[in-house]
């Protein structure tokens, strides 16, 4: 998406120069004032980009894309003035004529010429080398010949370059898409037919399919006997290190091969993806239609009629086989009704789940162990995974040190974290977070407050729904700690609050105390009467299980629209909850996915602050301090002190960070900061 900045090119640059590359091509995917013309916005100016790669590179030659219509002559000036040593000029294969002042300007200025063909696969190999010859008699010094579907074939490409080795006296490129997988055969087989420049990308980034693997493609052409004198354990160094790291997991995609196959331009994809929703047709089906009426454009009209003829044709499905799987059970352990062994395959199974969903999604395998609330002789497994974030989580309730033995040693090792549950239970005589982390062997125990979790995930769940919870009329049943947590949320963010509950006398001392501890201006309503109490209110909230239970006399008081947040879960009777389902009332329970997930990446967090990033130690010299450690008066603070990528400032000796550049400290900054890119590049 066109977010390499400034310095990445710059760090990149150099390594690539390092390892023995001479043509690097860097900037905007689409070219030269490619930004200012709204064809996706860079991180980093044309200007930047050059400025990076001049500044940079000391022996290879770099340049960039350029397309006539987007491109200026101003761009190729400026890219002239500092030094830029070769432009790719590209236009439709049909459209060569277009390049003709660009390419004379750019000879003018002295650059080298690429001249890319794009969709060449849209004209005959016959066609496309007559097209050619036009492009070598406009004065360019290279022809490349762009897959830019992914589409062809090895003999394709054979095709084509017999054909313009036969009209041509200047040297032939190749430029590939790797939509069917062809792309490295495409490639060898260029080489193989007279190309004497071939394109290539680290990790295989670019548009649609991506283009040939830098490093698969240095390491094929060593085996076949071309060595370009690339250091292969370095560039793959640099692949890992420095390119992995600023991508985002891609599969392949069914729309970049069904590109590949129609021969597709991805730049139209969004047309496509309008009109397939706004006729409810298959977007792959309208790629195939379109490309078999136009490959080279494809104007809104084409679309849109190939779309409406899709629609009217589109058959009713029929004839295919249906599997029916057998439902998948496990146990659901219950003291006193089934075996530990049952619970310890329970565990297991849950386990496997887990770790198997997490390692196909590429996260982090979680196994969530709760306290119950109180001791009810169960473990209830919960037959529910999570995926949230970095994180696959199963879950499982205990109330007991055996039960949470068993739990641990049926799980240990096959998943990388245990979060436990590290509150105070009265009926406990340590946390289970304390026990766990002497049971655990392999799996690394984190501790967590359930309470917090709990009370945070109604407080956000409400938040969402209401958009924010200032000024909005919340009843609250009952004075239990979770209650009055939940109290203390909503006078923080401004809620009207009225609690009521069956020991008046209690929730009024609350109530005087909470006032007492938040501020003398904030007013909680102390209602003695349940319905009263809900009269009006906007949403009626309970986590008390205790009963009486929520009455349908307190949900029929509620203001129209009004929400039951059964926030104890089965706090609320059974005939308010048919009253609710009735009269369309949303009657809801906690959902904990997203604030124990939050929970989870915070506490890690913090452990790898901690842990990996903050400490103090020397830079070229200079000494240096980070992630959050205060540092001396004039100490370099970095974002990390094992993995340094950037300096933040200077530490002024009192805690804070002086950021404006200083005379005095200008020295220590440059030797840190060259020594970070340095190591970067090396």
């Amino acid at each position: 998406d066109f977010q390499f900045t400034a310095k990445d090119t710059a760090v990149i640059a150099a390594a690539l120069e390092n390892v023995g590359f001479g043509l690097i091509e860097v900037g905007h995917g689409i070219g030269l004032n490619a930004s200012k013309a709204g064809k996706g916005f860079a991180a980093a100016s044309d200007e930047e980009y050059m400025q990076a790669a001049a500044n940079t590179l000391k022996h290879a030659r770099w340049g960039m894309f350029f397309i006539p219509g987007i491109g200026r002559h101003e761009d190729i000036e400026m890219a002239s003035r500092y030094g830029m040593h070769f432009i790719r000029i590209g236009t439709n294969a049909t459209e060569v004529i277009a390049s003709e002042k660009y390419v004379e300007h750019a000879k003018r200025l002295g650059l080298y010429v690429s001249a890319n063909l794009m969709k060449s696969y849209v004209l005959s190999p016959k066609e496309l080398a007559s097209q050619a010859k036009i492009s070598e008699s406009l004065g360019a010094d290279l022809i490349c010949l762009v897959d830019s579907a992914g589409s062809m074939l090895p003999d394709d490409v054979k095709a084509y370059f017999t054909e313009m080795r036969d009209v041509l006296t200047i040297p032939i490129g190749f430029h590939s898409h790797d939509n069917l997988a062809l792309g490295m055969a495409n490639v060898l087989t260029a080489i193989d037919y007279g190309a004497q420049c071939v394109d290539s990308t680290m990790q295989g980034m670019g548009r649609g399919g991506g283009n040939p693997v830098t490093e698969v493609l240095v390491t094929v052409l060593k085996k076949r006997g071309i060595d370009l004198g690339i250091n292969l354990n370095r560039l793959m160094d640099i692949s890992e290190n420095l390119i992995k790291p600023l991508l985002r997991d891609k599969g392949w995609n069914p729309i970049d091969i069904t590109s590949g196959y129609a021969g597709f331009h991805s730049s139209y994809l969004g047309t496509i993806l309008k009109y397939a929703n706004l006729h409810h047709v298959d977007p792959r089906d309208l790629i195939v239609g379109v490309c078999e009426a136009n490959q080279v454009y494809a104007p809104e009209e084409i679309v849109e009629e190939v779309a409406r003829q899709l629609q009217k044709n589109q058959p009713a499905k029929a004839g295919l086989h249906v599997v029916a799987l057998p439902r998948l059970d496990f146990p659901d352990p219950k003291k006193g009704e089934t075996s530990d062994d049952t619970l310890a395959v329970a565990m297991q199974q849950v386990a496997h789940e887990v770790r198997a969903t997490a390692i196909k999604r590429g996260k982090l395998s979680v196994l969530n162990i709760v306290a119950a609330l109180e001791p009810i002789g169960e473990t209830t497994v919960s037959r529910f995974i999570q995926e949230e974030f970095d994180y696959v989580i199963g879950s499982v309730e205990v109330d007991n040190q055996d039960q949470l033995k068993l739990v641990v040693d049926a799980i240990d090792g096959n998943v990388d974290f245990l979060l436990v549950d590290s509150d105070a239970k009265p009926y406990l005589s340590h946390s289970l977070e304390s026990l766990a982390d002497k049971f655990a062997k392999k799996s690394r125990v984190i501790g967590y407050k359930d309470n917090d979790v709990w009370v945070r995930s109604v407080i956000q769940s409400l938040g969402a729904m209401l958009k924010k919870l200032a000024g909005h009329r919340i009843t609250v049943y009952g004075a239990d700690s979770l209650a009055l947590r939940f109290v203390l949320y909503l006078i923080d963010e401004g809620a009207q609050v009225t609690l009521t509950g069956k020991d008046y006398g209690q929730i009024k001392t609350y109530a005087k105390a909470l006032m007492q501890i938040v501020s003398s201006q904030v007013n909680i309503r102390v209602e003695i009467d349940p319905v009263i109490a809900a009269k009006e209110a906007e949403v009626l909230v309970r986590f008390d299980r205790e009963p009486p239970l929520t009455s349908r006399q307190m949900v029929e008081a509620l203001a129209p629209n009004g929400i039951v947040f059964d926030a104890g879960i089965g706090c609320v009777s059974g005939a308010a909850i048919d009253y609710c389902n009735e009269f369309g009332i949303k009657i809801i329970r906690p959902d904990m996915r997203a604030a124990l997930a939050a929970e989870l990446a915070s506490l890690l967090g913090a452990s790898h602050i901690v842990n990996e990033i903050m400490g103090r130690g020397e830079l070229s010299g200079v000494p240096v301090v980070a992630g959050g450690l205060v540092g001396r008066f004039g100490e370099v603070v970095l974002d990390s002190i094992s993995n340094p990528s950037k300096v933040v400032g200077v530490a002024d000796g009192r805690g804070m960070v002086i950021y404006e550049k200083r005379p005095e400290f200008e020295k220590n900054l440059f030797r840190v900061e060259n020594e970070i890119l340095n190591k970067k590049v090396l």
